[in-house]
């Protein structure tokens, strides 16, 4: 017989994964060796947040799931940020914590994961889809293939298994893994109702969101709005559902959105949402006397469909490419309205500025990278620079969470999908609040030789929440930091190659010599602290 670690360990490895992330510690090491045996190789990160963001970047690109490891106490404490982010995501992550013996408990413990002190199993329920302390070997198989069962298929999510340290040594017989096989639900009762609904509408218009990206119904998405001749803006999270010069692309709406596409918002008497929640950061610039007559809502999760507008609400649940693939193969072309548009252009004026304007140098991002890339943007005033400005020219490489948005999450996203992808050019867009929090996961990056290349907007301030309390309070307490980061020696401590660039010139010149190291780098942009972010027009008229 084998322990409870050996088949854990092999379990993983027979579902395809190949690294795991996260910060050893005493009542995990049974697991950790047995893995590391197994030839899992794990990737110890600087902080067990980072971890749990490294494992939902490797399971976004792996397509697969996501391993992230954190001892008992706080190691497991610090990986919860990490879950709500892949929940938030439907990412695939198992969260794995340490506990002490089962044999010990009520006994006062270091870094004690009990209910006497800090339940992890308790803590991490809200925040995955399943959580369970394994008080029993004999209990595992169960409660594992349930767990995986869960995180793998139907909506997809984070799951959490706290492991005490005998058990994961307890003697175990021999169990299946049982793989869960890929489920695409489609919402077939619904077909007839969608299609006179968009026939019937005068100014229809699709709302791509996060969903579009998650399900890779890129094509999907273009065939649909070609086939009825409609107008197609994004979300925050939607950006790069569609290439930025298709014909039938309007623009990016919300926070980080532009005029054009907010004024489609309030004219439009149907929405076509795909894969999006239609949260504050999508429809803050909605009316609520503009609501559309009829809404319908593609996604996986009805937490909150038909609940945040008071339009009629047809929901299509299940999988967003194969329910738009069922609606595109049982077209009937006699009976499409397919209505006539007018092209606009949604691009703005970039701002002229004294110094170096970070909307202008996003706007011309993509002209310098490679095609094959995936550019994953942390929180912050940057990223709705990005959401505006950059032009997207490959479906689903623009990555960002605008809904929990958890500062520094894209550090570790980052180091996790080109783990996962290492043909592909990643790149990361960073604040320096953003870097301060969690920068030293490029020492991850560099001692295990995972390529990224990071680009580090450095203001010298926590710039969304500066110019939001400037507009609205009139005051800037607690948004300053006096004693500005040199990106470029702090990179170089961590062992990256650093750029510093005051320039658009030495941007461009730095952008093309990351390319061409193929190891960790590190771009610091000092853009002017005084530049208008698009997010201060941020309201919400529900």
């Amino acid at each position: 017989m084998k322990t409870v670690a050996d088949h854990l360990a092999v379990a993983l490895r027979n579902l395809g994964v190949t690294h795991a992330f996260g910060i050893i510690g005493k009542s995990i090491c049974p697991l950790v060796i047995k893995m590391v045996d197994c030839g899992i190789e794990f990737i110890p990160s600087r902080h067990e947040s980072s971890s749990g963001f490294e494992a939902s970047g490797y399971a976004l690109k792996s397509k697969g799931l996501g391993v992230a490891i954190g001892t008992s106490g706080p190691g497991g404490t610090n990986l919860l940020s990490a879950a709500v982010h892949a929940k938030a995501n439907n990412l695939p992550v198992l969260f794995i914590t340490g506990h002490q013996s089962i044999k010990e408990l009520g006994i006062p413990q270091c870094q004690d994961s009990s209910s006497y002190l800090a339940d992890l199993a308790e803590m991490f329920r809200p925040a995955t889809l399943f959580s369970k302390l394994i008080e029993r070997g004999d209990h595992f198989s169960t409660i594992f293939n349930h767990a995986i069962s869960i995180a793998l298929s139907g909506k997809r999510g984070p799951v959490h298994l706290c492991i005490p340290f005998d058990v994961q040594t307890e003697l175990l017989e021999e169990f299946n893994v049982v793989i869960p096989q890929e489920e695409f639900l489609v919402s077939y009762d619904t077909h007839d109702r969608v299609l006179t609904a968009i026939n019937n509408s005068n100014n229809p218009l699709i709302i791509a969101g996060k969903g579009v990206n998650r399900s890779g119904a890129h094509d999907e998405l273009v065939q649909f709005a070609e086939t009825f001749n409609i107008p197609i803006v994004t979300s925050p999270g939607g950006k790069g559902a569609i290439s930025w010069d298709h014909p039938l692309y309007h623009g990016p709406v919300g926070v980080g959105g532009c005029t054009h596409g907010d004024d489609l918002l309030n004219q439009s008497d149907l929405y076509i949402v795909l894969g999006s929640r239609l949260s504050d950061m999508t429809i803050c610039n909605l009316k609520r006397a503009n609501h559309p007559e009829t809404l319908i809502q593609f996604d996986n999760d009805l937490t909150f469909v038909g609940k945040i507008l008071t339009s009629k609400t047809i929901p299509v649940t299940g999988d967003l490419r194969h329910n738009l693939r069922f609606y595109l193969n049982h077209l009937n072309s006699d009976k499409i309205n397919k209505r006539r548009i007018e092209s606009a252009s949604y691009t703005e004026d970039l701002p002229v500025l004294p110094k170096l304007s970070l909307a202008s140098v996003l706007s011309t991002l993509s002209e310098q990278i490679p095609y094959d890339n995936t550019l994953f943007v942390d929180v912050g005033s940057h990223a709705f620079h990005a959401v505006k400005w950059y032009r997207v020219k490959k479906p689903g490489s623009f990555i960002i969470d605008a809904y929990f948005a958890c500062m520094g999450n894209a550090i570790g996203m980052a180091i996790g999908a080109k783990v996962a992808s290492p043909a592909e050019t990643i790149f990361c867009l960073t604040g320096d609040g953003c870097f301060m929090m969690l920068g030293t996961e490029i020492n991850t990056a560099v001692c295990k030789n995972i390529p990224v290349i990071f680009i580090v907007v450095n203001n010298m301030q926590l710039d969304m929440a500066l110019k939001g309390m400037e507009k609205t309070a009139g005051r800037i307490d607690g948004t300053l930091i006096e004693a500005p980061l040199d990106v470029v020696k702090y990179a170089e401590s961590l062992g990256a190659s650093g750029f510093k660039c005051e320039t658009a010139n030495e941007f461009s010149l730095a952008i093309k010599a990351a390319i061409n190291l193929n190891s960790v780098a590190v771009i610091e942009l000092i853009t002017d602290r005084d530049e208008i972010p698009p997010t201060a027009h941020r309201t919400l008229n529900l």
